[in-house]
């Protein structure tokens, strides 16, 4: 299985980082493998989907990772 972040991904998780790194090293690097944690287990199937409803209608698969929310989808797979 592979896993890819897109580009704004990358950006979001990069600024969350670095702006709890300010304030706190220890806990930014506990967010961030916290977070990689999750979508490692989201990519396996570890844990039930969830879906929710975004403005403008669509569903979309998402988890919670206070405060931060991943979303993500499975290729091949449709929220439909």
């Amino acid at each position: 299985m592979t896993i890819v972040v897109s580009p704004q991904a990358g950006r979001d998780l990069r600024e969350a980082y670095e702006y709890i790194l300010k304030d706190n090293p220890i806990a930014a690097d506990r967010v961030l493998a916290h977070i990689v944690e999750v979508i490692g287990m989201l990519a396996s199937e570890a844990v039930m989907e969830r879906k929710v409803l975004l403005w403008d209608g669509r569903k979309v698969k998402a988890w919670l990772v206070p405060p931060y929310r991943i979303y993500y989808r499975v290729r091949g797979q449709n929220c439909k």
